[in-house]
């Protein structure tokens, strides 16, 4: 068999691979840095339990160099040799399982490498609380060279203090005020001081979120005001039941498109892992800024997302739950609130109360439905003992309305999104309420025989009317319906509506297209289109006493064109004419008189 061989890393190529394809930023140096600070300090309050004066103090040299101290647990010798000279190798590991504890942040071995984006050349010195009478100085290069030399432990503490210059391009990240503001969001939750030590000694914490003394809830909402720069109506409590994650989610004060690209600050062990929600947080919650901490999630290798599991599931569903039960309990606790959040975000609203029946049951009084009797709430439609139809055809509603209201019949126009799959979630919720759509509508039964001495009164008018609207193919026919104002109806089944709109098609299509629209609507079978003559109508049965046929024909073809325009039918090029003809035609007879 063969002698093996082992795989060799060119560092220079696993930087180009950090700096243009793993990390989406060369400041991210200052997460990995703050993340080892962090586990070290961890490593050591595992080895002392009660060890709880953890820190990280940092130094800036304007434009030339950074200083990251800690004083965690150090490294020995040997684990300078495996944790910082072996790519992959993470420190986090247990010795003797080789599993990555829970405590830790990093579990992959490559955070160091992120300082090579900035600087070339990493000085560290650390001290082991394992190994105390022993220190040790490590330099290490790009070129994947590094030394490692024993050193005075008088001038070095226990924990890591690592020291990088800056490079050729990379001045701006050594600055006071970039660091700062790179500490506070990479790390704000921190649950020990991060310094900033200026060249006097004195020193300032950085990661401060609520300071000791204020008002709790000034302090949040001040917080959420510094994180997102933006006002807020107020803000949730998110606090998992299973302990997955805790934090807050602060409402918007002006409504969002639910498709709208969100910005939260998502924390993994206290350490920023994404700005990006959509992972975790429900997809309806675009109306929300989080700002939250999870200890137990998987990360990706980038450290720039969640690992999807289970565990990732389970918080995904916790989450939703903590917002929807907040904002359920506002119905009791603060009204106003809760009335200011549905009218703002009301599609947010309605998304959730069409995925969540318990959502559902507690917004469905408080969110509004268009009707042709007014704006109605799902209060007042679950008070009604009538049937209640819908639509979801905007064009339908505006031709039906007039007719369903003159019937006492409540028509709600569900063409907007959420609001018929909410309809029939309320027939759920009342089953003794009655919800169909207006297709199940006959309207025939709205449309009554006028009797037959308004059949011979209108005999001549209908003598006319008959062969004129067989040319646009519908029928013609006497009715009484009210309202009494409305002059005609002008009624079609699907067949009918089809056949109109491949017509009006072919007028504005290509003759290739126009030939294949012809193959589609001989597949359609029997249409069915009627236009309804109001007998109860003042302007028809003056029509039926006309007895100009040429001045009957112009006014019942201005009428049919006021019909299709109120009921926004698609017009074909001869009805658009008609209106311009017939008009001229009424101002020329009342000139010439």
């Amino acid at each position: 068999m063969p002698e093996p061989f082992v795989f060799k890393v060119n560092l220079g190529g696993m930087i180009d691979i950090l700096a243009n394809h793993l990390y989406s930023s060369p400041d991210v140096f200052i997460r990995e840095l703050l993340q080892n600070g962090t586990d070290a300090i961890s490593g050591r309050r595992l080895l002392d339990p009660t060890f709880n004066q953890g820190k990280i103090t940092i130094r800036v040299t304007p434009g030339e160099s950074i200083t990251f101290t800690d004083n965690g647990t150090g490294l020995t010798e040997a684990e300078i040799h495996q944790f910082l000279a072996v790519i992959g190798q993470s420190s986090k590991r247990d010795l003797e399982t080789g599993r990555i504890l829970d405590d830790y942040i990093g579990r992959f071995g490559i955070g160091m490498l992120s300082c090579f984006m900035v600087t070339d050349e990493i000085l560290l010195r650390t001290r082991s609380v394992k190994e105390p009478d022993k220190a040790y100085e490590f330099q290490g290069r790009p070129d994947g060279t590094y030394s490692i030399t024993e050193t005075d432990t008088a001038d070095v503490p226990v924990g890591t203090r690592i020291l990088i210059q800056t490079k050729a391009g990379a001045e701006q990240y050594f600055d006071e005020e970039t660091v700062t503001r790179l500490v506070r969001y990479y790390g704000l939750p921190l649950p020990f001081p991060v310094m900033l030590e200026s060249e006097d000694g004195t020193q300032s914490r950085i990661n401060e979120m609520i300071p000791a003394g204020s008002n709790a809830r000034d302090s949040v909402m001040a917080l959420g005001r510094e994180i997102f720069e933006s006002d807020f109506l107020g803000y949730i409590p998110l606090e998992s039941k299973s302990g997955l994650f805790s934090g807050v989610a602060y409402i918007l004060p002006h409504a969002v498109s639910l498709h709208a690209k969100t910005h939260h600050r998502i924390y993994l062990k206290n350490m920023l892992l994404t700005e990006d929600g959509e992972s975790i947080l429900p997809k309806w919650s675009g109306f929300l800024r989080c700002f939250l901490n999870t200890q137990k999630l998987r990360p990706t290798a980038s450290r720039e997302n969640f690992y999807e599991d289970d565990l990732l599931a389970q918080a995904r569903d916790e989450l939703s739950a903590c917002i929807s039960e907040y904002l359920i309990g506002l119905s009791a606790k603060n009204p106003p609130l809760l009335e200011d959040i549905i009218r703002i975000h009301i599609m947010a609203i309605k998304s959730m109360a069409s995925e969540d029946e318990t959502f559902f049951r507690t917004f469905i009084p408080f969110i509004r439905f268009e009707t042709n009797m007014g704006e109605l709430t799902g209060k007042e439609l679950l008070s009604r003992h009538d049937p209640i139809s819908f639509t979801t055809d905007i064009n339908q509603f505006h031709r039906t309305s007039a007719l369903m209201l003159s019937q006492g019949q409540l028509l709600v126009n569900a063409c907007y999104v959420y609001d018929a799959s909410l309809l029939r979630m309320l027939q759920d919720y009342e089953p003794e309420l009655i919800i169909y759509p207006l297709e199940l509508v006959t309207f025939d039964e709205f449309l009554e025989e006028p009797g037959g001495d308004a059949q011979k009164e209108a005999a001549e008018l209908l003598h006319i009317a008959e062969p004129l609207f067989r040319k646009f193919d519908c029928d013609a026919a006497l009715k009484a319906f009210s309202p009494s104002q409305l002059p005609v109806f002008y009624m079609l089944d699907d067949n009918a509506q089809t056949l109109r709109e491949i017509r009006h098609s072919q007028e504005n299509s290509h003759e290739l297209f126009s030939s294949m629209l012809n193959a589609f609507a001989e597949e359609i079978g029997p249409a069915r289109a009627a236009f309804y003559l109001n007998w109860r109508n003042p302007l028809i049965k003056r029509l039926s006493r006309l007895r100009d046929a040429e001045k009957v024909r112009v006014c019942l073809e201005i009428l049919y064109v006021q019909a299709l325009l109120t009921g926004r039918f698609p017009m074909q090029g001869n009805e658009m004419s008609l209106l311009n003809d017939n008009l001229i035609q009424l101002i020329e007879w009342g000139t010439a008189e």
